[in-house]
């Protein structure tokens, strides 16, 4: 390149020049404009619960299925509050399964227990427990005026005797003067154990379905508040506590499970739902049942 010729230099720069320009990328002038962007979101309310199938099986008679829990959550775009909860007990179970063997003549739904925010102990969501028919043996009713009905209230545990009183003018177990007694002592075949009394029950109302009864402090349901709701018929008592539909609600002891808002998106978990299986109820797949959770908006 020392001696090399000006007229050969030359060319050699410009084509090394060439070369090197296409590697300088260019600066391209730019403009811009806005879109305005709108959106309205409809008024929906909306729950979903996850999971929506829950199984137990092989329980033994007299124990518990493994707690379990369950999401609700607000899928919606409104504010919920208020939420409840009721078995479809009522409509699986429409008659007397005692006696029968039959597994599938009792509802799943009617074994389910949940705890709800203002209690320590779990609830049936919806019991049924039906009049005994039969003479129980050393049975003292006499703190039940116009008895008409009889029975065992079961848990896990122990079995308690409950009678129910009719009105005695009309013979109804929904009118102004039923009443439902229970006792506190777990059934031993004792007369003591077998004498209901109404100690801490009241009527809260009635419809031509059922009557109410608030029921508190009573060893029989843990000495935690429940609502007991009699057949009309008095052929069966209902045992619930979370259950605020229309009659159901009317009694001062049914309780929402929460009341806490859940604004969109947010989720109320319901930590302990189990299966309280009962001694006697026949070896089987009881009847499929269902759970319903309701919110307000």
């Amino acid at each position: 390149m020392r001696n090399m010729p000006l007229k050969t230099l030359l060319p050699i720069i410009f084509a090394t020049v060439f070369l090197v320009m296409p590697l300088v990328p260019a600066i391209a002038a730019e403009t811009s404009a806005n879109i305005t962007v709108n959106v309205t979101v409809a008024a929906v309310a909306e729950i979903t619960v996850v999971p929506n199938y829950l199984n137990w099986t092989n329980i033994y008679p007299g124990s518990a299925g493994v707690v379990q829990g369950v999401d609700v959550k607000n899928t919606g775009s409104l504010n919920v509050s208020n939420i409840y909860i009721y078995a479809s007990t009522l409509d699986d179970e429409t008659t007397r399964p005692y006696g029968t063997g039959d597994p599938s003549k009792y509802s799943a739904a009617g074994v389910i227990v949940v705890k709800g925010d203002p209690d320590n102990l779990p609830k049936f969501v919806g019991r049924i427990e039906w009049n005994w028919t039969d003479a129980i043996s050393g049975a003292d009713f006499s703190g039940v005026t116009n008895v008409k009905a009889w029975g065992f209230y079961k848990n896990t545990s122990f079995e308690y005797v409950w009678a129910a009183g009719a009105d005695t003018t009309t013979n109804r177990c929904n009118d102004t003067g039923a009443k439902f007694a229970i006792s506190d002592i777990p059934d031993d075949g004792s007369t003591v154990a077998r004498t209901p009394t109404i100690t801490g029950i009241s009527r809260s109302g009635g419809d031509a379905n059922f009557g109410y009864f608030s029921v508190t402090g009573r060893a029989a349901f843990g000495g935690e508040p429940v609502c007991v709701a009699v057949a009309s018929d008095c052929s069966k008592i209902y045992i619930y506590r979370y259950d605020k539909r229309p009659g159901f609600g009317s009694c001062g002891n049914s309780a929402y499970l929460t009341t806490r808002t859940l604004v969109p998106g947010d989720i109320y978990r319901i930590t302990y739902i189990s299966a309280y299986v009962p001694k006697g109820i026949p070896a089987g797949q009881l009847k499929l049942g269902t759970l319903t959770v309701v919110a307000s908006y």
